[in-house]
């Protein structure tokens, strides 16, 4: 083939332009391959809990019995429900570590963190079952003190012997930290210290602990509800059943927004570079039709003519090949990013064989099937000029000054049908730059709102109050005197007391709450709950449900449901409660006072058992943790501490989002810049004749900047046009995605001003952009430009 004439032009055309080929193929590569790694971390992004489960024989559900007071439940009979693959028993310990109120965990069996919920060891090793003073701790733990112990760090317990403070003091026993796991219950449910189980067997009775298991289930979410009514039955009346499934959304709720944004990246990455890359790629190859006269009146056909122009471009496809792979495998190490990248079992590097050929011969086919096209365009017949007629455009001429009305036009229109690809290509870039800064705006708004409103979560307050063990009685609540003092303090907007209980709902163990009388006798006080639809309960017949309890019951706003006390109760309303660890945000029912310290048939109350706190919301929110420190040094030894109102995980992780937006931002305008200035500079490489005209017939160098800089804010008009309403609807789109995910209350997000800025910025960085263009253009010879031409 060398000695062929397809060869000899082939070979020598390589040996001219090799530098800009292999130049041209790297960029290919390396603009690709950051697309495929984005791409690759958005798929790892959204396996990344599934991995960890996966890894982890991550149990399904938990039913806690210790909420029902149950000191020794017994789980036999359910464990032979059909529905039920395994189940794994473990224990609360309660005592001070290193001098703090404290939990730690430990399993009841050998089943537990071994066969089910088995943690990866990230460092040192696991603790021995037999030892009396060994645990491990999840690497998404932090202590109360804010310090994580390490591995050969010694954590003290002075273990509880009874919840009574007068009853003598249990073991104190110094444990040896032997290992940090990663766990998927630290996302799902919750990490902390992980002890041993010979120090439960060998302290058993001086010990206080409280039992619960973890249930795998055969069928996954699809026989939870079966798991609540034969726990209901099987263990105790009304045990709450945690769902992990649904739990598992704290994570998925942040890490779907992070994949979708990582997508969206890959996205902007690969049509900048088809839009960028591929037409430095096209010129290269077109450049055989400077030549295509010549060598075809030497005999050369057009096939002949389009191989001449592939064959020397065979050294880009091999460095973008290359660059694609190199690219990609290095670029891995930095993804997935966010909340995905505390969760992902195998962040880093990762070299993904069936991917990486993908893409590498996707590059390949591309760059072939571009350059093939752009080559046996350019080796076709000579075409006439083409003239656009378009009368639209034409009546922009008459637009005075004539310079302006001429850069107007160029923009829109182009000219000749290379000019006009460009002058497009610019005008679909600055309209994507826009948009996507516009939706990114709205959405990062829509986040920075939900976390400023915890009230969209169904926290409608700022700080909680716990009040003293002495201060609070199941049948009557907080003590009035601790209410008044609080009520005292200054700068409180609303106060109400909140107290809550679980119940049976039923066939469901329901989390219970009411709002209690606060000071002046008014039904519910001032802080309310959060109602999503309907109302809240004003009668001792009606309650308002969680979305998930409603689900759960199959019921909905009219329908009746038994309540623990025998009676029946109309559903009036769908509402969010103050979420724990026990249950989601979703999960709950919230009755009237009334009917909350009302009898049960047992003999008791519905209200036994319960916990109080006094939930406060501030006049001025400006500074939330001066004003909760005030609050408590007030109250000092009066209440038990204060605290601020803790935001559900599904709220609290999006935290870890908001960055990703920005950098999101920052390419868009990066293509924004890249496209407009890339077509301005294109309008005068191409339009060389047309300026040297105008010059010819009195335009001066002043005008020709008032072209391109007409030019410049046309491409951002346009852009503006069609990106501030198109940008506005995705981002609202893509708000309202995340709050049905999560699910939060939907707030209409709209940064007037930050949109407002995008307009007056836009057209600044089109005219800043036109400067030099400008200058190139105002600096051509009239005369010398058309004698070349």
């Amino acid at each position: 083939m060398i000695a062929s004439p397809v060869g000899l032009w082939s070979r020598n055309d390589l040996r001219a332009r090799w530098r800009s080929l292999l130049v041209l193929g790297v960029l290919a590569g390396v603009t690709t391959g950051l697309a495929v790694a984005s791409f690759d971390g958005a798929l790892r992004t959204g396996s990344a809990l599934s991995r960890l489960e996966e890894r982890n024989l991550a149990s399904d559900a938990v039913v806690f019995a210790s909420q029902s007071s149950l000191e020794q439940p017994h789980w036999t009979t359910l464990a032979t429900r059909p529905e039920v693959e395994q189940i794994a028993r473990w224990q609360l310990v309660f005592g001070l570590v290193d001098g703090v109120d404290s939990v730690l965990f430990a399993p009841g069996d050998d089943v537990f963190l071994n066969t089910v919920d088995r943690p990866i060891v990230v460092e040192g090793r696991m603790f021995d079952p037999a030892a009396t003073d060994e645990m491990v701790i999840t690497d998404a733990f932090v202590g109360e003190p804010g310090v994580l112990p390490g591995v050969g760090d010694v954590v003290h317990l002075d273990a509880y012997s009874s919840f009574d403070p007068t009853a003598p003091p249990g073991p104190s026993v110094d444990f040896t930290v032997v290992g940090v796991v990663h766990s998927s219950l630290s996302y799902v449910f919750t990490g902390g210290m992980f002890i041993s189980p010979g120090f439960a067997a060998a302290y058993q009775g001086q010990i206080v602990t409280a039992e619960n298991a973890m249930v795998t289930l055969r069928n996954g979410a699809a026989d939870v509800a079966a798991l609540r009514r034969h726990a209901s039955t099987d263990v105790f009346q009304g045990v709450p059943v945690l769902d992990l499934q649904v739990t598992a959304r704290r994570v998925t709720a942040t890490t779907d927004v992070e994949r979708a944004m990582l997508l969206l990246l890959a996205a902007i990455i690969a049509l900048s570079g088809l839009v960028f890359v591929g037409q430095a790629m096209a010129r290269s190859a077109a450049a055989i039709g400077a030549d295509a006269p010549t060598l075809r009146a030497l005999g050369m056909t057009r096939r002949e003519l389009t191989l001449c122009a592939c064959w020397p471009h065979a050294l880009t496809v091999v460095a973008a090949v290359v660059s694609t792979v190199l690219t990609a495998a290095i670029a891995s190490r930095w993804f997935p990013v966010g909340l995905a990248a505390q969760v992902d079992p195998d962040r880093g590097f990762r070299f993904d064989a069936l991917l990486l050929s993908a893409a590498a011969l996707g590059v390949m086919v591309l760059i072939v099937a571009g350059v093939a096209l752009a080559s046996w365009l350019a080796a076709g017949p000579e075409r006439p000029v083409e003239v656009a007629r378009h009368a639209r455009l034409t009546r922009l001429g008459f637009i005075r000054p004539l310079t302006v009305g001429v850069g107007m036009r160029m923009a829109l229109d182009g000219g000749r049908r290379s000019a006009r690809r460009t002058s497009r290509s610019a005008l679909v870039g600055a309209t994507a730059a826009v948009a996507g800064i516009v939706a990114v705006i709205t959405l990062n708004h829509g986040l920075a709102d939900a976390l400023q409103h915890p009230e969209v979560a169904g926290i409608a307050w700022d700080a909680t109050v716990v009040p003293n063990p002495d201060d609070v009685s199941p049948a009557t609540g907080v003590d009035p005197a601790v209410v008044a003092a609080v009520v005292a303090q200054p700068g409180l907007a609303a106060i109400g007391t909140i107290g809550r209980t679980v119940t049976q709902i039923g066939e469901v163990g329901v989390p219970t709450f009411t709002v209690v009388d606060v000071v002046d006798g008014r039904a519910g006080g001032d802080v309310r709950l959060v109602t999503l639809t309907g109302s809240a309960p004003h009668a001792d017949n009606e309650v308002t449900l969680g979305p998930s309890t409603a689900r759960d019951l199959g019921v909905g706003i009219g329908d009746s449901v038994r309540l623990a006390d025998g009676g029946e109760a109309t559903v009036v309303g769908l509402g969010l409660f103050p979420s724990d660890v026990h249950a989601q945000f979703d999960e709950g029912a919230w009755i009237t006072a009334g009917r909350f310290f009302g009898p049960v048939p047992n003999g008791s109350t519905v209200s036994e058992g319960a916990e109080f706190v006094i939930a406060v919301r501030f006049a001025d929110r400006t500074d939330l943790e001066a004003q909760v420190a005030e609050l408590g040094s007030s109250l000092g030894a009066s209440v038990q501490y204060v605290a601020p109102a803790e935001l559900p995980l599904e709220l609290s992780n999006l935290h870890n989002v908001q960055r990703l937006p920005e950098v999101l931002a920052a390419f868009l305008a990066v293509l924004g810049v890249v496209a407009t200035g890339h077509g301005l500079f294109q309008s005068v490489r191409l339009r060389r004749k047309d300026f040297a005209v105008m010059g010819a017939l009195g335009i001066t160098r002043r005008g020709s900047r008032l072209i391109l800089a007409a030019h410049g804010t046309m491409l951002a008009l346009v852009g503006l046009a069609f990106g501030v309403p198109l940008g506005l609807l995705a981002g609202r789109t893509g708000w309202q995605a995340i709050t049905d995910r999560v699910p939060i209350t939907f707030r209409s997000p709209f940064a007037l001003v930050a949109v407002l800025l995008v307009v007056p910025a836009a057209i600044l960085v089109a005219n800043v952009l036109a400067v030099l263009p400008a200058r190139r253009a105002a600096k051509l010879d009239p005369a010398l430009v058309l004698r070349t031409e």
